[in-house]
């Protein structure tokens, strides 16, 4: 990993980082970063078991969530290399049996629209039926709730890719366009390309990471086996919120949710020893120590934005990009689960890189790396790493915004108009927040100030100018009839 160093204002970042855990109420977090080939700070703050007193260190096993989607990234530019596939590849070249409701759109989705949330794949339930079977043993699962929001809580697992596939052949949706026109954060094609790494290969997705990027990046904590994990020297209790009486700090829960078919895209465990090696290859050109794990032209492909997110900042292969920031390119992904928060960011010019990791969803621990990083460059350490954009034009009448948005993910929210705001509730199976003010940024634009930051959310227009869904948590959530809601409590709602 490096020599070790010291990061600039330690004590301060410290505390900034205990005053965190006690605010957000986190029980424990780890996390580590590096500068050249200096790592200055790999540690732990607070608790991985908060019952028994067992603090959180360097070596602690965490879910990392979606940060896997940038792993499964690499292995697909590795199979290009080798010659195994090509990113531009069309989806269907390797899995002949992948179908959606528009067979012409089908046939023009690339192993790049799955790679850049691009494919028009709408947000759907998969997450609860691939994992269902931990699901249902999970203590705070409430299953009246899934099913009042569409999530069939008697759905028969999903257990392989090709039940997935046919899965997306029965399922009542429509896409959200053609492939290309519409970034919406989609785990559906990240696990399909798990089953592309498998028959490119000839090994199993798990197998092939192992082989590819884990072994020879001296990984050796990393692992998707819930059964090696635990045989661990050290490993995370996970805590998730008390979703009944929906107060007091998160509750202790064992249950990790487990995936057979999506877990290219947010099943991976590891500690923050290791994920210093993973940053390392971002900085050194694709290289950890004296092995190459990808070429530099690939890397390259990695950290381009293919598609836009929101002005200033897109989305590559597996990894977010702003091309600016502060005249440096940075490239981050978090991730959350149950039991889960997490984040990793690098920016490969100056040599900076790190990651955090945190045992309850849904807990600003990307602050702390925020922190981190900033430092190391010689910013105000509460520079945030995405920027609200710049206000073009002038909010129309707030009165055409209000309504229903929902998604087959569990998304519901209801917007109000108020005199200067809306007023943005949800009703869902996580999302659970009440009474957030939508602030006029611009035409079809809002701010919601939460926690301290500040996010940039979008409504869209259907072809003849109507207000036609609203980007959130990076999906496209579609407007609903309220008339229709009661649909999906039946099953008949077409996402």
């Amino acid at each position: 990993m490096g020599r070790a160093g010291t990061l600039p204002g330690l004590s301060s970042f410290e505390r900034a980082t205990r005053r965190l855990l006690r605010r957000a109420r986190i029980p424990g977090l780890s996390i580590g970063l590096r500068t050249g080939d200096r790592t200055v700070l790999a540690r732990g703050y607070g608790f991985r078991d908060r019952a028994r007193r067992l603090p959180a260190t360097g070596r602690t096993v965490y879910g990392i969530a979606s940060m896997t989607k940038s792993f499964t990234a690499l292995a697909i530019l590795r199979l290009a290399e080798d010659g195994a596939l090509r990113v531009q590849d069309p989806v269907l070249r390797h899995l002949p049996e992948f179908r959606t409701p528009d067979p012409r759109s089908t046939a023009r989705i690339r192993l790049h629209h799955f790679l850049t949330h691009s494919s028009g794949l709408p947000p759907l339930p998969s997450i609860y039926y691939t994992s269902g079977r931990s699901i249902a043993r999970d203590p705070p699962y409430d299953p009246r709730v899934a099913r009042r929001v569409g999530i069939d809580p008697d759905h028969p697992p999903i257990d392989t890719y090709e039940g997935l596939m046919d899965y997306f052949a029965r399922e009542r949706y429509r896409l959200l366009g053609p492939p290309g026109q519409f970034f919406s954060y989609s785990n559906e094609g990240f696990g399909l390309l798990g089953a592309v790494i498998e028959r490119a290969s000839g090994r199993t997705y798990e197998s092939y990471l192992e082989e590819a990027i884990f072994r020879p990046a001296g990984m050796r904590s990393t692992t998707f086996d819930t059964g090696i994990m635990r045989r661990a020297p050290e490993v995370t209790t996970l805590y998730s919120p008390n979703w009944r009486t929906r107060r007091g700090p998160p509750v202790a829960s064992e249950e990790w949710w487990e995936d057979t078919c999506l877990r290219a895209a947010g099943a991976l465990r590891t500690n923050i020893d290791d994920l210093l090696r993973y940053v390392e290859l971002y900085v050194r050109d694709g290289r950890v120590g004296r092995e190459r794990i990808v070429s530099r032209a690939s890397l390259a492909q990695m950290l381009t934005p293919h598609i836009e997110i929101q002005p200033g900042l897109g989305y590559g292969y597996g990894i977010v990009v702003r091309p600016d920031y502060h005249g440096h390119r940075l490239a981050f992904h978090d991730g959350g689960l149950k039991g889960v928060s997490s984040e990793f960011a690098v920016v490969p010019k100056r040599g900076v890189a790190g990651a955090v990791l945190a045992n309850a969803e849904q807990v600003p621990a990307a602050l702390a790396l925020r922190d981190g990083i900033n430092r190391l460059l010689g910013l105000d350490p509460a520079t945030p790493f995405i920027d609200v954009p710049r206000a073009i034009g002038t909010a129309r009448h707030r009165l055409e915004y209000g309504g229903w948005y929902c998604s087959g993910e569990g998304i519901w929210a209801r917007v109000t108009p108020r005199a200067r705001f809306l007023r943005l509730d949800f009703r869902g199976i996580e999302a659970i927040e009440q009474g957030l003010k939508l602030w006029p940024h611009g035409r079809d634009a809002f701010l919601v100030r939460r926690g301290g930051q500040r996010a940039w959310i979008p409504f869209l227009r259907d072809r003849r100018g109507r207000i036609d869904a609203i980007h959130l948590g990076w999906r496209v959530v579609r407007r609903r009839d309220p008339r229709t809601l009661q649909r999906a409590r039946a099953g008949r709602m077409i996402w």
